[in-house]
């Protein structure tokens, strides 16, 4: 598990959920209701429960929409990286950095207005056949605590029609009582390269060619050079001399 994800997980623990605050007996029985309906509706549908820090069901349509195996998707209690085995690795980095972004967000809020939220993701989803499709997450508190705290997340997950490569991972947050969209993309694109192509431009930086850099982070050179092309993608630029200047230029190295 990345640092990233341990971030994420330790903002989670700011919750402060006691075991005596929550009441699994009347989950269960809901979560009866949203297997029943996912179901019915052949939704891609996942529960996160934030007092255990960890996936707590994901429906069958993850294994029509995907090929997932039942047996994996029914063992689910049991994995704390589920969509960090599936998702885009390029994509992986960012999607955590936008969760750890909306949960400092969220804590910065009084606490009767947490849970008012909903978020949207975009971002690209392995599926069995090794294809990664774009898809679209959506996930808001459905149950709380006895506290009024976040226990339990749902989400549901949608191949998006349009299967045109996407650039950059997106999020949309929207306030469900006011409707108003928070759209914190823009902000964390301030910083839109992951944790390997910084690596690799501080080589860059630091004068290494491409094979040099190939051989002291044991990756491929092919591999070094399609991250450096993504590199001059994100942040719009031409050359390497232009990325490390607008690299500096953000704080990035």
């Amino acid at each position: 598990m990345n640092s990233n994800n341990d971030i994420r997980q330790s903002l989670w623990a700011k919750q402060q959920i006691r075991n005596n605050d929550v009441d699994y007996g009347l989950w269960n029985q809901k979560k009866e209701l949203i297997k029943q309906m996912a179901e019915m509706s052949r939704s891609c549908l996942f529960t996160v429960d934030v007092f255990k820090n960890s996936y707590d069901f994901a429906s069958s349509g993850f294994a029509n929409l995907f090929g997932y195996k039942q047996k994996w998707l029914d063992s689910i209690e049991q994995s704390d990286d589920f969509f960090e085995n599936m998702t885009h690795p390029e994509d992986l980095d960012t999607l955590i950095k936008m969760q750890i972004e909306h949960s400092k967000f969220i804590y910065s809020l009084n606490p009767e207005n947490r849970n008012d939220y909903s978020n949207t993701y975009k971002f690209r989803m392995r599926n069995s056949q090794n294809k990664y499709l774009n898809v679209m997450s959506r996930q808001r508190v459905i149950q709380q605590d006895a506290n009024g705290k976040a226990w339990i997340i749902l989400g549901e997950v949608n191949i998006l029609p349009d299967q045109k490569p996407l650039e950059d991972v997106q999020r949309m947050t929207i306030n469900l009582k006011t409707g108003q969209i928070i759209n914190q993309t823009n902000q964390l694109n301030k910083n839109p390269l992951s944790n390997r192509e910084i690596e690799i431009l501080k080589q860059v930086h630091s004068g290494c060619l491409s094979k040099e850099i190939a051989e002291k982070l044991c990756i491929s050179l092919n591999t070094v050079n399609n991250h450096r092309k993504n590199i001059l993608k994100k942040l719009q630029v031409e050359n390497s001399i232009e990325a490390i200047n607008e690299a500096t230029k953000r704080g990035i190295v």
